[in-house]
């Protein structure tokens, strides 16, 4: 009876959980959607909500790789301008290669070729710009790989690493400076005296120390070497790791830095994410000059503290080194440690003669999330002109843009805000420049024709205008003819298409000509010829028609055995047996 009974709730649970996945799948699979379509402001609610899925993704035909499916939940048309760079990864993100999406978040360029990148931007190199970008392995919190230049037919023209015999190139930073020098980020493991941090810790921990070089591109060499564990010790650390520093294998990352700028005095500024503290390092000795933030005491808040009590901070720059202006990310998280109750961009004013610092203005998102990673802070012109501030929120999906003063003009959102908490999609971070001018020299245009429509796209291209359909056709001598112009489209999405004539008027072979804006020809694509009738379509045409000669056949049966006229008194319903009893 015990094993019955057993049985019994056993058989009634699993159809239950069988029910709730079958609703929940009803529910996004077709509900929602009809839902959407009906009403289609609640898209972005229901986007963020995840019911549209937690990171939606769009497939193309001509094109193997997917891209984000972005929602645009606040938008101004001065936004509408530039390109922005990303870097997707994390556990929900099928390559996590570097990506350029247009200011609403449509695809322009993407690439499987290389391994996880960070820091994807436009810098400039002995007058010449150049798509930039660290891709090695990521373990944890930091990397191993090296940093890659691009130029604008994207062919990699220069490949740096670190210098120095054991040592590989960080993820956090690749900044080329003014003087066409890098800088870059390295983590090393080594061993460090550890008493201080007490729990049975020895002389022999172990520990990544933090350094960041100055190299020279063209060359490889050491210009400069800053390291961490010279100035100061792990003691002094806000990250706690009750596990860190006893073996090799588990090593304390007691500083962690993730920013290096340089200013026209040749010092250098860096961010220490677990010393809470931005800081200003001498060019030719390596000490350092002053600390913002953290435990210091080197600058008096103007602010009652708002300048100077960021934590867990990623990105410091001198936004103006004439007016004193700093701009910092502030993540106020890295979990377990939460000391801010949402993340922010920070513009501070330092006056470094009167060793003061003052907060002008602090950037928010709509959604207030809490990054417990990552994260930018750029300075950029709008399309009206205007200076904007752009941000990308580093281990939360999203990118905004905002005026100088505050205002929020756009915010994306490239997965469910309410799926930021558990990080399946990040960007390292996010940048936007007003201009990119790149046509590939490894690939042309792409078409491929799906029942009865050509689809084309071109990875990367942006120039391409408008899109020209040709077809001809073979003689029976086997001579090609010239391709004519059947169409003609202008570029609208990262993926077009033309549905082809059928019938007499089709052709034996298709191409696609790309057009820039006077109607040049930029360069063909592959020729696509459409697939002859497969097994399947004769089967389906042979289902068809034995399906009209059977209803035919049963029509003519029918008519035979009954004739035209039918008896409609079979039907008649004797109506005495339902009158009412008075």
């Amino acid at each position: 009876m015990e094993r019955q009974r057993i049985f019994r709730i056993s058989i009634v649970t699993a159809l239950t959980l069988a029910a709730v996945c079958l609703t929940l799948v009803l529910l996004q699979q077709l509900f929602v959607p009809i839902l959407v379509w009906s009403a289609p402001q609640l898209e972005t609610p229901f986007y963020d909500l995840g019911l549209l899925g937690a990171y939606r993704t769009q497939s193309y035909v001509s094109f193997d790789l997917k891209s984000p499916q972005a929602s645009i939940v606040q938008w101004d048309d001065s936004c509408d301008n530039g390109y922005v760079f990303l870097d997707p990864s994390g556990p929900a993100v099928e390559h996590h290669g570097p990506l350029i999406v247009d200011a609403k978040g449509n695809l322009i360029w993407t690439s499987d070729q290389f391994e996880t990148t960070t820091n994807l931007k436009l810098q400039h190199y002995k007058g010449q710009e150049y798509l930039t970008f660290w891709s090695g392995q990521k373990a944890k919190t930091m990397g191993t790989g090296a940093y890659y230049m691009m130029d604008f037919n994207y062919t990699v023209v220069h490949k740096l690493d670190a210098a120095g015999e054991g040592l590989r190139g960080d993820l956090h930073e690749f900044k080329i400076t003014k003087d066409d020098t890098a800088l870059l980020t390295v983590y090393n493991l080594t061993n460090a005296d550890l008493t201080g941090m007490g729990w049975f810790r020895t002389e022999n921990g172990w520990i990544t120390d933090s350094i960041f070089q100055e190299v020279d591109i063209a060359t490889g060499e050491l210009l400069f070497q800053w390291k961490a564990t010279d100035h100061f010790r792990a003691e002094g650390s806000y990250m706690t790791n009750p596990f860190g520093g006893y073996y090799a294998g588990i090593p304390f990352d007691f500083f962690h830095i993730n920013s290096v700028d340089k200013d026209a005095q040749g010092n250098y500024l860096i961010s220490s994410r677990h010393f809470h503290t931005v800081m200003c390092i001498d060019g030719k000795t390596g000490d350092v000059l002053w600390e913002l933030g953290g435990r210091s005491k080197d600058f008096l808040d103007l602010s009652d503290g708002s300048a100077s009590d960021f934590s867990w901070q990623h990105d410091a720059r001198w936004l103006s080194e004439d007016e004193g202006l700093l701009s910092v990310f502030d993540n106020g998280v890295a979990w377990p440690h939460v000391d801010a109750p949402y993340s922010e961009g920070l513009v501070i004013k330092m006056d470094l003669e009167n060793r003061t610092a003052k907060l002008v203005q602090s950037y928010q998102s709509l959604a207030r999330p809490r990054s417990s990673s990552q994260g930018s802070v750029q300075p950029i012109t709008g399309a009206d002109g205007e200076e904007h501030i752009f941000i990308g929120w580093g281990s939360s999906a999203a990118f905004s843009e905002f005026a100088v003063d505050g205002q929020l003009l756009c915010e994306t959102h490239f997965t469910a805000s309410a799926s930021w908490w558990w990080e399946r999609v990040k960007s390292y971070r996010a940048f936007k420049t007003p201009s990119w001018s790149a046509t590939p020299a490894a690939w042309d245009p792409s078409a491929k024709i799906d029942s009865g429509t050509l689809y084309v796209s071109w990875n990367g291209a942006t120039d391409v205008v408008f899109w020209e359909l040709q077809g001809r056709n073979f003689e029976s001598d086997d001579e090609a003819t010239e391709f004519q112009v059947l169409d003609i489209m202008e570029k609208d999405a990262f993926e077009e298409s033309f549905v082809l004539p059928s019938g007499g008027d089709s052709f034996s072979h298709y191409r696609v000509a790309a057009l820039d804006r006077d109607h040049a020809v930029m360069r063909h694509s592959n020729i696509a010829t459409p697939p002859p009738p497969g097994m399947a379509s004769f089967l389906l045409a042979g289902f068809s028609a034995f399906a009209v000669i059977a209803a035919v056949v049963a029509f003519w049966l029918y008519r035979r055995k009954r004739g035209w006229q039918v008896d409609w008194k079979q039907y008649t319903v004797d109506r005495s047996k339902y009158q009412k009893l008075w």
